[in-house]
């Protein structure tokens, strides 16, 4: 009760969020600004600031099982989508299949597994994430171009990513950074909670009732919030390590990743499909997201 108390209280940050937006308090530009300041200072700090702890081998291992099973869960998930929309017209095929196959696992499940899991979990999130950014630049640009639309190189403009490779040369080495410069990095992480998840709210004002009509687009919300969580949830059967079982599951269980919107405007597909599957998927994140917590 006391974690599920916790993640409404991310999803109260979320309705402020709202709140402002529909209320016109924030325009477009400064909901810009505090994105970019999330991902490229606060997110990276909370990174930075977590993976500066004590190695063991048993932990590298556990990291190294992150990643690999976040790039088979992700690919395993677009296969499955892609396959099952594939009566939708070309455009929505791509959309319908990213969104089903990757989550909003950086922006909305740094916060949410951090009050589910501890801070202790945040350094198995930042390899998921890093699973996802490879994933999202390789795979899923695949879908929505083939081959040419591939974009490895993008790796090289994600801040995050920076971090978690900067991270794990701290980690591994034993290195530390000075006590000045990690309270400075920890005062500008704590801030990503709350402005994420105020940020997320934001994206709400664009949803309407009518989303609701759009069946292949539900049922891509329901692969993504309720499915393929579920289904990674079946790892608590094997031997794996359960913080990452639960790390992996709660990743998974995330909403559609903003990401999809861009990269449908990047690569001139369905972006008005893949704005409304994001703000769709937040909103409805609000009632399966409480309900995986029981799981755990």
């Amino acid at each position: 009760m006391p974690v599920l108390m916790q993640v409404l209280t991310l999803f109260l940050l979320m309705l402020c969020g709202f709140g402002s937006a529909k209320g016109k308090l924030l325009d477009d530009k400064q909901i810009a600004g505090l994105n970019t300041l999330v991902l490229s200072f606060a997110q990276p700090c909370l990174i930075l600031s977590s993976m500066q702890r004590d190695r063991s081998p048993d932990l590298i291992r556990d990291l190294m099982l992150v990643f690999v099973f976040a790039c088979v869960i992700i690919g395993v998930s677009g296969i499955i989508s892609h396959r099952l929309f594939r009566k939708q017209g070309t455009d929505r095929r791509a959309v319908l299949t990213n969104m089903a196959m990757v989550s909003n696992c950086g922006f909305m499940g740094y916060p949410v597994i951090t009050a589910a899991l501890g801070e202790e979990a945040l350094i198995y999130a930042a390899l998921y994430v890093s699973a996802f950014n490879l994933m999202s630049w390789t795979l899923c640009a695949y879908y929505y171009g083939g081959r040419e639309a591939m974009r490895p190189s993008q790796l090289l403009k994600s801040p995050s990513l920076f971090a978690v490779v900067f991270g794990m040369v701290l980690f591994l080495t034993g290195w530390r950074l000075p006590d000045f410069i990690n309270n400075a990095m920890s005062m500008l992480g704590d801030t990503t909670t709350p402005l994420a998840m105020f940020v997320i709210g934001t994206r709400l004002v664009s949803l309407k009732r009518d989303h609701l009509s759009d069946i292949p687009l539900l049922g891509a919300c329901g692969l993504r919030l309720l499915v393929f969580p579920l289904v990674v949830l079946l790892l608590s059967f094997t031997p794996l390590p359960r913080m990452v079982v639960n790390s992996l599951y709660l990743c998974t269980a995330m909403p559609c990743a903003a990401l999809t919107a861009m990269m449908a405007e990047m690569y001139d597909s369905d972006r008005s499909l893949a704005s409304r599957g994001v703000a769709l998927s937040t909103a409805l994140s609000m009632l399966t997201v409480p309900l995986m917590l029981m799981l755990i």
